[in-house]
Protein backbone atom coordinates (compact mmCIF):
# COMPACT_ATOMS: atom_id res chain seq x y z
CA UNK A 1 0.00 0.00 0.00
CA UNK A 2 1.31 3.44 -0.90
CA UNK A 3 0.17 6.84 0.28
CA UNK A 4 -2.11 8.54 -2.28
CA UNK A 5 -0.50 11.48 -4.01
CA UNK A 6 -2.03 14.94 -3.61
CA UNK A 7 -4.58 15.42 -6.35
CA UNK A 8 -5.81 18.27 -8.50
CA UNK A 9 -8.79 18.58 -10.79
CA UNK A 10 -6.67 17.59 -13.80
CA UNK A 11 -4.91 14.65 -12.11
CA UNK A 12 -8.18 13.20 -10.79
CA UNK A 13 -9.72 13.59 -14.24
CA UNK A 14 -6.67 11.81 -15.65
CA UNK A 15 -7.20 8.95 -13.19
CA UNK A 16 -10.91 8.69 -13.93
CA UNK A 17 -10.24 8.59 -17.69
CA UNK A 18 -7.79 5.69 -17.25
CA UNK A 19 -6.08 4.51 -14.03
CA UNK A 20 -3.45 2.63 -16.08
CA UNK A 21 -2.47 5.77 -18.00
CA UNK A 22 -2.44 7.83 -14.78
CA UNK A 23 -0.11 5.30 -13.14
CA UNK A 24 2.33 5.27 -16.05
CA UNK A 25 2.41 9.06 -16.45
CA UNK A 26 2.20 10.36 -12.89
CA UNK A 27 3.62 7.62 -10.65
CA UNK A 28 6.03 5.49 -12.67
CA UNK A 29 6.80 8.46 -14.94
CA UNK A 30 7.62 5.94 -17.67
CA UNK A 31 6.13 8.17 -20.34
CA UNK A 32 5.91 11.89 -20.86
CA UNK A 33 3.34 13.83 -22.82
CA UNK A 34 4.78 16.32 -25.27
CA UNK A 35 3.77 19.93 -24.71
CA UNK A 36 1.54 20.91 -27.60
CA UNK A 37 1.48 24.29 -29.29
CA UNK A 38 -1.91 24.90 -27.68
CA UNK A 39 -0.47 24.21 -24.21
CA UNK A 40 2.47 26.56 -24.84
CA UNK A 41 0.08 29.25 -26.04
CA UNK A 42 -2.07 28.80 -22.95
CA UNK A 43 0.95 29.27 -20.68
CA UNK A 44 1.94 32.39 -22.61
CA UNK A 45 -1.53 33.94 -22.31
CA UNK A 46 -1.70 33.25 -18.58
CA UNK A 47 1.70 34.86 -18.02
CA UNK A 48 0.82 38.02 -19.96
CA UNK A 49 -2.50 38.35 -18.14
CA UNK A 50 -0.74 37.93 -14.78
CA UNK A 51 1.91 40.53 -15.60
CA UNK A 52 -0.75 43.00 -16.75
CA UNK A 53 -2.83 42.57 -13.61
CA UNK A 54 -0.06 42.40 -11.01
CA UNK A 55 2.50 44.80 -12.46
CA UNK A 56 0.62 46.88 -15.04
CA UNK A 57 2.74 45.47 -17.86
CA UNK A 58 1.01 46.29 -21.18
CA UNK A 59 -0.36 43.33 -23.09
CA UNK A 60 1.51 42.48 -26.29
CA UNK A 61 -0.09 43.48 -29.57
CA UNK A 62 -1.47 40.00 -30.25
CA UNK A 63 -3.41 40.12 -26.95
CA UNK A 64 -4.58 43.73 -26.95
CA UNK A 65 -8.16 42.64 -27.64
CA UNK A 66 -8.26 41.49 -24.01
CA UNK A 67 -7.42 44.88 -22.52
CA UNK A 68 -11.14 45.69 -21.95
CA UNK A 69 -11.37 42.48 -19.91
CA UNK A 70 -8.35 43.51 -17.86
CA UNK A 71 -9.91 46.91 -17.15
CA UNK A 72 -13.25 45.34 -16.25
CA UNK A 73 -11.58 42.98 -13.78
CA UNK A 74 -9.46 45.81 -12.36
CA UNK A 75 -12.64 47.74 -11.52
CA UNK A 76 -14.26 44.94 -9.52
CA UNK A 77 -13.90 45.75 -5.80
CA UNK A 78 -12.10 43.39 -3.44
CA UNK A 79 -8.72 42.01 -2.41
CA UNK A 80 -6.95 40.76 -5.53
CA UNK A 81 -4.91 37.60 -6.20
CA UNK A 82 -3.43 36.36 -9.51
CA UNK A 83 -2.17 32.87 -10.37
CA UNK A 84 -2.61 31.86 -6.76
CA UNK A 85 -1.30 28.41 -5.80
CA UNK A 86 -3.67 26.96 -3.21
CA UNK A 87 -4.12 23.70 -1.30
CA UNK A 88 -6.23 21.90 1.29
CA UNK A 89 -5.14 19.16 3.67
CA UNK A 90 -7.24 16.09 4.56
CA UNK A 91 -8.93 18.05 7.33
CA UNK A 92 -10.05 20.49 4.60
CA UNK A 93 -7.91 23.24 6.08
CA UNK A 94 -6.06 25.66 3.77
CA UNK A 95 -2.34 24.90 3.70
CA UNK A 96 0.75 25.79 1.71
CA UNK A 97 0.81 24.45 -1.86
CA UNK A 98 3.98 22.45 -1.11
CA UNK A 99 3.03 21.42 2.43
CA UNK A 100 3.72 17.78 3.31
CA UNK A 101 0.09 17.30 4.31
CA UNK A 102 -1.40 18.87 1.17
CA UNK A 103 -4.24 16.69 -0.15
CA UNK A 104 -5.79 18.81 -2.91
CA UNK A 105 -3.91 21.42 -4.97
CA UNK A 106 -4.97 24.01 -7.50
CA UNK A 107 -3.94 27.23 -9.20
CA UNK A 108 -6.58 29.96 -9.37
CA UNK A 109 -5.96 32.45 -12.21
CA UNK A 110 -7.85 35.48 -10.83
CA UNK A 111 -9.61 36.11 -7.54
CA UNK A 112 -11.23 39.04 -5.77
CA UNK A 113 -12.49 38.72 -2.20
CA UNK A 114 -15.05 41.30 -1.11
CA UNK A 115 -15.47 40.84 2.62
CA UNK A 116 -17.91 43.77 2.85
CA UNK A 117 -20.38 42.06 0.51
CA UNK A 118 -19.42 38.58 1.79
CA UNK A 119 -18.78 37.54 -1.82
CA UNK A 120 -15.88 36.37 -3.98
CA UNK A 121 -15.33 36.31 -7.74
CA UNK A 122 -13.03 33.89 -9.54
CA UNK A 123 -12.00 33.71 -13.19
CA UNK A 124 -10.18 30.82 -14.84
CA UNK A 125 -8.78 31.56 -18.30
CA UNK A 126 -9.26 28.91 -20.98
CA UNK A 127 -7.54 29.07 -24.36
CA UNK A 128 -9.01 25.82 -25.69
CA UNK A 129 -12.45 24.76 -26.86
CA UNK A 130 -15.48 25.55 -24.73
CA UNK A 131 -17.02 22.89 -22.51
CA UNK A 132 -19.57 22.82 -19.69
CA UNK A 133 -17.63 20.84 -17.06
CA UNK A 134 -17.56 22.99 -13.93
CA UNK A 135 -15.97 20.67 -11.36
CA UNK A 136 -12.72 22.62 -11.46
CA UNK A 137 -14.63 25.79 -10.59
CA UNK A 138 -16.42 24.00 -7.76
CA UNK A 139 -13.08 23.08 -6.19
CA UNK A 140 -11.99 26.72 -6.37
CA UNK A 141 -15.24 27.72 -4.64
CA UNK A 142 -14.70 25.12 -1.91
CA UNK A 143 -11.19 26.40 -1.21
CA UNK A 144 -12.52 29.95 -0.97
CA UNK A 145 -15.20 28.96 1.54
CA UNK A 146 -12.64 27.16 3.70
CA UNK A 147 -10.21 30.08 3.47
CA UNK A 148 -12.65 32.91 4.17
CA UNK A 149 -15.30 32.37 6.83
CA UNK A 150 -16.72 35.77 5.90
CA UNK A 151 -17.55 34.70 2.32
CA UNK A 152 -21.01 33.24 1.77
CA UNK A 153 -21.13 33.29 -2.05
CA UNK A 154 -18.56 32.55 -4.74
CA UNK A 155 -19.14 33.45 -8.40
CA UNK A 156 -16.79 31.33 -10.52
CA UNK A 157 -16.35 31.65 -14.26
CA UNK A 158 -14.36 30.30 -17.17
CA UNK A 159 -13.23 33.00 -19.58
CA UNK A 160 -12.84 31.55 -23.08
CA UNK A 161 -10.24 33.51 -25.02
CA UNK A 162 -11.25 32.08 -28.41
CA UNK A 163 -14.76 33.52 -28.15
CA UNK A 164 -14.28 36.11 -25.37
CA UNK A 165 -17.27 34.54 -23.63
CA UNK A 166 -17.74 33.53 -20.01
CA UNK A 167 -19.51 30.51 -18.54
CA UNK A 168 -19.82 29.49 -14.94
CA UNK A 169 -21.94 29.20 -11.85
CA UNK A 170 -22.46 30.75 -8.42
CA UNK A 171 -22.17 28.66 -5.26
CA UNK A 172 -23.27 29.34 -1.71
CA UNK A 173 -21.72 28.21 1.55
CA UNK A 174 -24.66 25.95 2.36
CA UNK A 175 -23.84 23.91 -0.79
CA UNK A 176 -20.42 22.73 0.44
CA UNK A 177 -21.54 19.21 1.35
CA UNK A 178 -23.55 18.85 -1.86
CA UNK A 179 -20.52 19.83 -3.95
CA UNK A 180 -18.24 17.34 -2.20
CA UNK A 181 -20.68 14.52 -2.94
CA UNK A 182 -19.81 14.91 -6.63
CA UNK A 183 -16.15 14.06 -5.93
CA UNK A 184 -16.43 11.31 -3.30
CA UNK A 185 -17.04 8.32 -5.66
CA UNK A 186 -13.99 9.15 -7.81
CA UNK A 187 -11.83 9.89 -4.76
CA UNK A 188 -12.75 6.54 -3.19
CA UNK A 189 -11.58 4.75 -6.34
CA UNK A 190 -8.45 6.92 -6.40
CA UNK A 191 -7.50 5.99 -2.82
CA UNK A 192 -8.34 2.32 -3.42
CA UNK A 193 -5.99 2.15 -6.41
CA UNK A 194 -3.08 3.30 -4.22
CA UNK A 195 -4.13 0.89 -1.47
CA UNK A 196 -4.28 -2.17 -3.74
CA UNK A 197 -1.72 -1.05 -6.32
CA UNK A 198 -4.18 -2.10 -9.03
CA UNK A 199 -4.39 0.26 -12.01
CA UNK A 200 -6.92 -1.04 -14.47
CA UNK A 201 -6.92 0.25 -18.05
CA UNK A 202 -10.12 1.99 -19.11
CA UNK A 203 -10.42 1.85 -22.92
CA UNK A 204 -11.88 4.89 -24.62
CA UNK A 205 -11.40 7.07 -27.67
CA UNK A 206 -8.22 8.39 -26.04
CA UNK A 207 -6.60 5.03 -26.80
CA UNK A 208 -6.57 5.94 -30.50
CA UNK A 209 -3.24 7.72 -30.54
CA UNK A 210 -4.01 10.34 -27.91
CA UNK A 211 -2.61 8.45 -24.92
CA UNK A 212 1.22 8.34 -24.64
CA UNK A 213 1.20 4.85 -23.04
CA UNK A 214 1.94 2.97 -26.24
CA UNK A 215 2.77 -0.24 -24.33
CA UNK A 216 -0.91 -0.66 -23.35
CA UNK A 217 -2.78 -3.45 -25.14
CA UNK A 218 -5.59 -1.04 -26.00
CA UNK A 219 -3.37 1.60 -27.61
CA UNK A 220 -3.86 2.20 -31.32
CA UNK A 221 -2.09 4.66 -33.64
CA UNK A 222 -4.04 7.77 -34.49
CA UNK A 223 -5.89 7.59 -37.77
CA UNK A 224 -4.65 10.08 -40.32
CA UNK A 225 -7.26 12.11 -42.14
Amino acid sequence: MSQPLPWSYSSLEDFVNCPRSYHEKRILKSVKEDESEQMIWGTTVHKHFEDRQKHGTPLPRELMQFEPLMVRLDNIPGDFFAERKVALNRQLEPCDFFAKDAWWRGVIDWTKINITDRKAKIYDYKTGKMHSKFKQLKLFALHTFYSYAEVDEVDVKFYWTQTQMTTGETYRRDEIQKIWLEFIPDLKQYVEAFKTDVWQPRPSGLCNGWCPVTSCEFWRPRKRR
